[in-house]
């Protein structure tokens, strides 16, 4: 008998066959090769922006095939087809790229020759990505069958192996602009008033922007408000260095604190859209309010009198008063014919004595009243400023023994009468006596 004309495919089945008499007797499927073969892919788009955090669903594909299978008549099948991927778990890793992994190792099950499984994972690029293409390590471990052997008539043993394999998935960072503050510099920013904060920005990432505007917003909760929060730059590469000046105000109720502020840069990229760098939040010195206070010096006015007195105030706060002013607020029963008074410049601590002259009056009840005072000043932008009210504490007092009469025009008026009175008397009555002696 000739194999001449017999295809060369039947041929070697019956070869193999002939090898392996042992295994007619079983019946089922006989697997004589073939083993798991996978590959990996992002769902969508793979790119990402720095900063970005998101859910990436990676798709696991089994390619493997089952070379050479023998079919027995009658009976069930063998074990798992070789090319079959049991229990697969996946682990994604950061290798070298900027990236932060959030997830666990996933356990997705037996993946069958011509199956695709899909996996979830959350993914944070750092803020400071650099562009460019990165690669991700995805460890898949899975178990397969390696062979099959007959034990004895009827049974057969299984082997399994276990396998890790490496899967590389690609991820495009994509080329930002990402700044970083390398220098704040705030001068006495305080509650109440304006200032101006600079900034030096760094452009620490892998794109050039074109018509770049350095931008500040306010921070959540901050009492900075920026007043003029755009500053025009320019071309902006990488690496490159720029200084903007700000315009901000600070509400009146900050306290002696650091406070939030939000940077960015708004810029072209190459294909001429406008874009917002990721944002940075920065911390800004306040220093707090600037305060006066009057030291408790007595002052006091005696009832219908007018006096000039001295109140002392001093610089409580963190900054310097520039041409400072005392000014008293003389109400009802005073008068104020000078009501404010010079004190120059006042540095943190420093003291200064203001003259105001007062008058009360005569109806006043005797007690102590207190004055309301303030303090107008320019800040360190030449801008006005007022204090705070404070408060004089000025005693009104009674005069005692002969001042008293002096100064009380009733009791003066009818002294004055009785001293005329007296004197008219004392005139009538020697004119009267001089008149008896010549008669």
């Amino acid at each position: 008998m000739t194999t001449k004309g017999i295809p060369g495919r039947i041929l070697f089945f019956l070869v193999i066959c002939a090898l392996i008499p042992g295994i007619t007797t079983v019946a089922g499927s006989t697997y004589l090769s073939g083993m798991p073969d996978l590959v990996a892919a992002i769902d969508g788009t793979n790119d990402f922006s720095p900063g970005s955090e998101q859910s990436i669903v990676i798709h696991v594909r089994n390619t493997g095939i089952d070379e050479v299978k023998i079919v027995q008549p009658g009976g069930g099948a063998s074990g798992d087809p070789p090319s079959t991927a049991r229990m697969v778990t996946l682990t994604l890793l950061p290798g070298d790229a900027p990236v932060e992994i959030k997830t666990d190792t996933q356990m997705v099950g037996d993946i069958a020759s011509g199956r695709t499984v899909s996996s979830p994972f959350s993914v944070h690029v750092l803020e400071d990505a650099h562009g460019g293409t990165y690669h991700l390590p995805l460890l898949v471990n899975y178990t397969y069958l390696v062979s099959e052997a007959l034990v004895d008539s009827g049974s057969v043993a299984f082997q399994y192996a276990t396998e890790s394999v490496q899967l590389d998935i690609p991820l495009n960072v994509k080329d930002e602009v990402i700044i970083a503050v390398d220098e704040i510099s705030a001068g006495d920013l305080n509650a109440g008033g304006d200032g101006y904060i600079t900034l030096t920005l760094e452009n620490a990432g892998t794109l050039t922007g074109t018509n770049t505007i350095a931008r500040i917003f306010q921070g959540d909760g901050s009492p900075i408000v920026p007043l003029d929060g755009r500053v025009f730059i320019g071309d902006f590469p990488p690496g490159a260095v720029a200084t903007a000046r700000f315009k901000v105000a600070v509400d009146e109720k900050a306290g002696p604190a650091q406070y939030p502020l939000v940077v960015a840069v708004e810029y072209r990229d190459r294909s001429n859209a406008t874009r917002l760098s990721p944002e940075v939040t920065i911390g800004i010195p306040v220093v707090g309010k600037t305060r006066f206070s009057v030291t408790e010096t007595p002052a006091w006015i005696y009832r219908g009198a007018t006096k000039i007195i001295e109140v002392e105030y001093e610089n409580t706060g963190p900054t310097t008063a520039y041409s400072a002013q005392a000014r008293i607020s003389a109400v009802d029963p005073f008068a104020a014919s000078d009501a404010t008074s010079f004190l120059g410049d006042l540095a943190p601590g420093e003291k200064a004595v203001a003259r105001f002259e007062i008058g009360v009056d005569k109806t006043a009840t005797v007690k102590e009243y207190g004055l309301d005072t303030e303090i107008r000043f320019r800040d360190s932008l030449d801008a006005n400023r007022i204090s705070d009210p404070m408060s004089v504490r000025i005693e009104v007092r009674e005069r005692n023994g002969l001042s008293r009469v002096l100064h009380d025009p009733v009791l003066m008026s009818i002294i004055i009468a009785v001293i005329i009175g007296c004197g008219y008397y004392l005139f009538i009555h020697r004119k009267k006596m001089q008149q008896a002696r010549e008669e």
